[in-house]
């Protein structure tokens, strides 16, 4: 458990800061045998208060932001996902774990080589709507390198400035990850002696992680995620397939 607990501490803090927090404790989860939907839902249940940690030490960041869209958006699409995941065996889940991990951490690499820029005006466009939602989807649904996603879309539709967008995905974060408790509860998936532990972590990484969000280098931070998403699939795909 004591592992649990450090594993979890650590994915507080990289999940405040750029996203990528499953990408430590489902490892840990699965190392102690635990089906890998039961080991999602698990980490997604326990990640909640470290998102919400973190979002509420950022914010003030959101004061003008487009508060009821986004909330529509996290909950719908954090609700759905959960239950998309409820209707997958675990041995068949297995093998859609190394190409998320993968897809997540190439498409954020994508987005940090992008010349194009990051920043613009605090707005939902219309296009923005579709993205997010299922952004917020795959929150639900995996969660694994949720925060990473997140930035690559507000990135992309230049969305406010660099810690309007981490405000962003913190809120989409935590209300996809407040709307799995509900369904993962009811549907028996979610291991909670390791995942109240879990929580624990979260939640005073994700206090430790917003606290030092202006102090650090995100693009470096972000591109040892992509690297660490990018090895870790590698061995999930030797683990699965071979």
């Amino acid at each position: 458990m004591f592992e649990l607990l450090g594993w979890s501490l650590l994915a507080g803090v990289v999940n405040a800061l750029a996203g990528g927090g499953l990408f430590f404790t489902l490892p840990a989860l699965l190392a102690l045998g635990i089906p890998s939907t039961s080991a999602v839902a698990t980490a997604s249940v326990a990640s909640w208060p470290g998102y919400v940690s973190a979002y509420w030490s950022i914010r003030q960041q959101l004061q003008t932001g487009p508060w009821l869209a986004l909330t529509c958006i996290g909950l719908l699409g954090g609700g759905l996902g959960a239950l998309a995941l409820v209707q997958f065996d675990a041995s068949h889940f297995n093998y859609l774990v190394p190409w998320l991990l993968l897809t997540v951490s190439l498409l954020y690499a994508r987005q940090l080589l992008s010349k194009a820029g990051f920043e613009g005006p605090l707005v939902l466009r219309r296009r923005g709507w579709p993205l997010l939602l299922s952004g917020s989807f795959y929150g639900g649904f995996f969660g694994g390198g949720l925060g990473v996603l997140l930035m690559a879309i507000t990135g992309q539709l230049r969305m406010g400035s660099n810690l309007q967008q981490h405000a962003i995905k913190l809120y989409l974060s935590m209300l996809a990850s407040g709307a799995t408790i509900v369904v993962y509860s009811l549907s028996g998936l979610v291991y909670w002696q390791g995942g109240m532990v879990l929580a624990l972590g979260y939640l005073v990484g994700g206090k430790v992680g917003a606290k030092v969000i202006t102090k650090i280098n995100p693009k470096l931070l972000a591109w040892l995620i992509v690297t660490f998403g990018v090895v870790l699939s590698g061995y999930y795909f030797a683990k699965f397939y071979l």
